[in-house]
């Protein structure tokens, strides 16, 4: 085959937008819906390379199609000449870019994520990095068609580029290190895939994932905390790592506030890493910690205790639903109650039906925090608004005839990078209040 015609088959299929419908795109927004198109994007392979143009033909970016989404393009580089943005070269100059950044954020050798799609210029493509003290383990999960097809159940250039990231950065063996594939994920039907069984696409010197010993930063101490986790089957992609920045904001607002002997309501504890992150912080400092940590899996509930328990805290679970059963538990018996429930909100339908569920939960913590108590507030509903949200938290206040002076308003962890220009980015909501 000659270089010409082998060129013309791999060249990118040409889009443009309709008359005006370029400047929010120009204006940083990596997004292009199928109604901005000036022709129909049909019989485009999903995920595959576009070259995008205003309607006037100027270059305005290469990105990811997929006729199959209400999304047709996500940017992947506005560089003209980066014409093949999917090479192994330039997706581990990418991979390198967003390594330095989560280092210079102080997270070089504690577990988090590393890729967080549209803002490090891989859309779609999520990649969390935990390390342990036998070797690293990666987990991908890919949200889109063009994320899928980097991937390739292996067999694509991401694995490629992420060994050669490693290398270049020497951030430890990608020899050692195991990768896992966690498509297992409901998100994924939006781009016109399939939800997958859960993949171990390479085995480092660690083995065992099931029930793992991560490295996590600590809130308030220099040393790194050591969580054991499910990696295949846990939630997310094993742990939140996007909690971080909202438990330093709570141990450095709460660190004078706390009483002698602190009483802690953890609801949707999961492995228990407010309790442990926040109860170590006080005890450090003197303060007797009593948790009370409750999920409604008993899995989960096993793996709190022991992570409690290991980190020198005194913890007792419970098994329950948080949005039927709470009523079971004595009023303001509880000095600090933290709420930081899994998404409640998964799409636009579920917004009232959602909203409302958040106000039952929030209404029952803030029942049970004592007077001058204290109260975490999360969501990570990217479709509850935080106007939305800052309603629900004055009708749970007015519910039980209270106020709560609001001390500490957090988002999602720095390695969960944001850029302003992209509003759908922004999702994790953390308020920290003290009861009247």
């Amino acid at each position: 085959m000659s270089q010409e015609k082998k060129a013309k088959m791999t060249s990118p299929t040409v889009w443009r937008l309709k008359k005006g419908m370029d400047r929010r795109f120009r204006a940083g927004h990596p997004w292009v819906y199928s109604n901005e198109l000036m022709d129909s994007p049909k019989g485009h392979p999903p995920g595959a390379l576009v070259r995008l143009l205003d309607a006037g033909g100027k270059f305005l970016a290469y990105g990811f199609g997929n006729p199959s989404s209400l999304i047709s393009f996500r940017a992947l580089t506005r560089d003209e000449t980066n014409s093949d943005p999917l090479s192994i070269e330039s997706l581990t100059a990418k991979l390198i870019q967003a390594s330095r950044l989560r280092a210079q954020l102080g997270f070089s050798g504690v577990s988090h994520r590393i890729c967080f799609g549209e803002v490090d210029h891989l859309p779609g493509l999520v990649l969390d990095r935990y390390f342990t003290n036998q070797g690293q383990v990666l987990v991908i999960q890919a949200h889109t068609a063009g994320a899928d097809l980097l991937v390739g159940a292996g067999q694509g250039p991401l694995l490629s580029a992420l060994e050669k990231m490693m290398d270049t950065e020497q951030s430890g063996s990608f020899a050692k290190a195991s990768v896992v594939l966690r498509n297992d994920i409901s998100v994924r039907k939006l781009e016109g895939l399939e939800s997958q069984e859960v993949s171990v696409l390479k085995i480092g010197s660690k083995k065992e994932l099931r029930q793992i010993p991560i490295l996590i930063r600590s809130a308030v101490g220099k040393e790194p905390l050591s969580f054991e986790v499910d990696l295949l089957e846990g939630q997310k992609t094993g742990f939140f790592l996007d909690q971080f920045g909202n438990i330093e904001l709570a141990a450095l607002r709460l660190k004078n506030w706390a009483p002698r002997s602190l009483r802690i309501l953890d609801l949707c504890c999961y492995v228990g890493q407010w309790g442990v992150q926040l109860g170590k912080a006080f005890q450090d400092s003197g303060h007797e910690v009593h948790i009370t940590a409750v999920d409604a899996s008993a899995t989960a509930l096993e793996f709190a205790k022991k992570n409690l328990e290991k980190n020198g805290l005194r913890a007792k679970t419970i098994k329950m639903d948080v949005l039927k059963d709470l009523t079971s538990l004595e009023s303001g018996s509880f000095d600090l109650v933290i709420s930081d429930p899994p998404a409640l909100i998964k799409s636009r339908k579920d917004i009232p039906t959602g909203t409302h569920a958040y106000l039952q939960l929030l209404t029952q913590a803030t029942r049970l925090t004592r007077s001058g108590g204290a109260l975490i507030a999360c969501s990570c509903s990217a479709w509850m608004a935080e106007d939305s949200f800052t309603t629900v938290l004055q009708k749970a206040a007015h519910r039980n005839t209270t106020e709560i002076h609001w001390v500490g308003r957090g988002t999602q962890s720095a390695d969960h990078p944001m850029i302003a220009e992209f509003a759908e980015g922004r999702y994790l909501k953390g308020w920290i209040g003290l009861k009247a």
